[in-house]
């Protein structure tokens, strides 16, 4: 497989991202989680540039809604791509959920846990929350993307 696969093409992005009614199949839903931690990634980054810090909050508030709700969509669409209803969905939140408390468990010792006693301490460890972060983004969403990619289409 070509890395370009799984780029998504501007003109079915609509389609791909929004809209939790139609089916997705694997590559389209892979496109369209691709999109979505790209874009979360990149707000993740921005934050870290001093400065920018009032306007990406709010800016990152809007575009998350927007990514979630993005991300609602192309998991229901592959769960009925799949013959299975897209209140399926809630399941793959829970998991998400877990699956985000646990690696951040793991990955917290690793770049510094909050001692929220010292607050000079949770101001320089706001690098190593975003990196967290990220990591445990890219692991969680690769892992629920890895099963419903897998998923077979219904023969319907």
């Amino acid at each position: 497989m070509n890395y370009q696969e799984f780029i998504i093409d501007p003109k079915d992005a609509q389609r791909i991202l929004f809209g939790a009614g139609g089916k997705l199949g694997p590559m389209e839903f892979a496109q369209g989680l691709v999109a979505i931690i790209a874009v979360s990634l990149a707000f993740s980054l921005l934050s870290l540039i001093p400065g920018l810090g009032a306007l990406i909050s709010v800016l990152g508030l809007i575009v998350g809604l927007v990514l979630a709700f993005a991300w609602v969509c192309i998991f229901s669409k592959r769960f009925h791509d799949a013959g299975q209803s897209g209140w399926m969905t809630l399941a793959a939140i829970a998991v998400a959920v877990v699956l985000s408390i646990v690696v951040g468990l793991v990955l917290t010792p690793i770049f510094g846990g909050a001692d929220f006693t010292n607050l000079s301490s949770m101001q320089t460890m706001g690098a190593g929350m975003v990196v967290k972060n990220m990591i445990t983004s890219i692991l969680v969403n690769g892992a629920l993307g890895y099963y419903m990619f897998k998923l077979k289409p219904a023969l319907i």
